[in-house]
């Protein structure tokens, strides 16, 4: 448990010290630009965020794979860096193509006059297909100071780009496109160079079948990972479509904010991965473990969403400045309901790493829920806060009911093979 924690403390400084940096970003940007511009930069980057939601398990999987062939053979760590680093860039080149044929339907959905700003969402879409795989083996070869170190870089130099983009050159909406590009650029170098050891390996063939493994694994972590990320991103994209310019830049300030209580506990899900993974496959009790990570997340979380609900017009007055007081309403509930998916989504790691993807029936009907009643009822920003809320404690309590009949089965299996 000491490993563990430590473990914890170095991913949490670390990570959140980008997080830290990510938000400064948005300050300056959102200082920087008029409401409507900041919203529809928002709106840009939740639409690339969706597009590449699916990459969201390839960290996960890169790690797992990383760390069982490490036992054995970092020949074939190298081997796998290499495939995955060329399936990866293969990727990256045609999503931006399809991107870019479908530039006349983006630009009529997202009410966006200018070609630029979307080929530039597509070219950052595009580096975040490569960013992943090199990043995936820090995790899984438990190199969690280099794992942190480029998760904050490329936060870090996101925020130098806006600072020289956008405040000093007042590029708009493009600077902090560029300035995105800028922060991948720098992680994918961060992430080479602490992995500078492996490139100088001989490669050694992967088993047959890897593939075929790999997929039917990624399966449930897709559909699962993709649901979260649509959660945390979607409600933008539905503001910017369904409410006027203006309801959309406060919309977007919110948010903008209350993720705090997801992204800030959220990095201890990189640690319980890998505990959780190990613990199966010794057989290990590692419910310890997922009850630390939950009640830190809880903790971190539920503590920003309460100081947001008591103190939410001023925290948005001082950041973002008097222009944007009306979204401190809208700040309480988006905090709650971030803090509400930072805790099922230690569930929803923990299940993961353990091939136990049931509950992803919970993470359909809270979208489900989500999207049927914003069809219907949308007329202003803060309903589609309240029912945000509303999908994301659906999930959370039928992910904890889940996590009840899987202990209750392991118990009685564990009885069972005792008599």
């Amino acid at each position: 448990m000491k490993r563990f924690l430590k473990q914890n403390i170095i991913i949490l400084i670390l990570l959140n010290s980008g997080n830290l940096f990510n938000y400064l970003f948005q300050l300056v940007v959102g200082r920087s630009m008029s409401p409507a511009d900041f919203g529809g930069f928002n709106a840009l980057n939740s639409t690339m965020v969706i597009f590449a939601a699916p990459l969201a398990i390839v960290p996960l999987v890169m790690a797992r794979f990383t760390a069982r062939f490490a036992i054995n053979d970092m020949g074939l760590v190298r081997t796998l860096l290499s495939r995955a680093g060329l399936y990866a860039t293969g990727l990256a080149i045609v999503a931006y193509g399809l991107g870019a044929a479908c530039l006349p339907l983006l630009r009529s959905f997202l009410h966006i006059d200018s070609a630029a700003p979307i080929l530039l969402m597509l070219g950052v879409m595009a580096g975040s297909f490569v960013l992943p795989v090199p990043w995936g083996m820090l995790q899984g070869l438990q190199r969690f100071t280099g794992y942190g170190l480029a998760g904050a870089s490329n936060a870090f130099f996101r925020l130098l780009g806006a600072l020289a983009f956008v405040m000093a050159l007042g590029w708009g909406v493009n600077g902090a496109l560029l300035a995105s590009l800028a922060g991948i650029a720098a992680a994918i170098g961060v992430n080479c160079y602490f992995l500078r050891d492996v490139f100088a390996l001989s490669k050694s063939p992967l088993p047959k079948g890897l593939l075929k493994e790999v997929g039917t694994y990624s399966v449930g972590m897709l559909v699962s990972s993709v649901i979260v990320m649509i959660l945390g991103n979607l409600d933008l994209v539905l503001v910017r479509h369904y409410c006027d310019a203006e309801g959309a830049g406060l919309y977007a300030t919110a948010a903008i904010l209350g993720r705090i209580a997801f992204y800030l506990p959220s990095v201890l899900m990189s640690v319980l991965f890998t505990e959780a993974a190990s613990a199966k496959e010794s057989g290990r009790n590692d419910l310890a473990s997922l009850w630390t990570s939950m009640g830190l997340t809880a903790l971190l979380g539920g503590g920003f969403a309460l100081f947001c609900l008591v103190a939410s017009s001023f925290v948005v007055k001082i950041l973002f400045g008097a222009s944007y007081t009306a979204a401190g309403p809208l700040l309480a509930v988006i905090s709650a309901a971030m803090a509400l998916l930072a805790v099922a989504n230690i569930l929803f790691v923990y299940f993961q790493a353990r091939s136990e993807f049931g509950f992803v029936w919970f993470q359909v009907a809270g979208v489900g829920l989500f999207l049927g009643l914003v069809t219907v009822y949308h007329d202003t920003p803060m309903t589609v806060a309240w029912l945000l809320f509303s999908g994301i404690a659906v999930m959370l309590l039928g992910s904890l009911g889940w996590l009840v009949v899987r202990v209750r089965a392991r118990k009685t299996k564990e009885v069972s093979h005792a008599g």
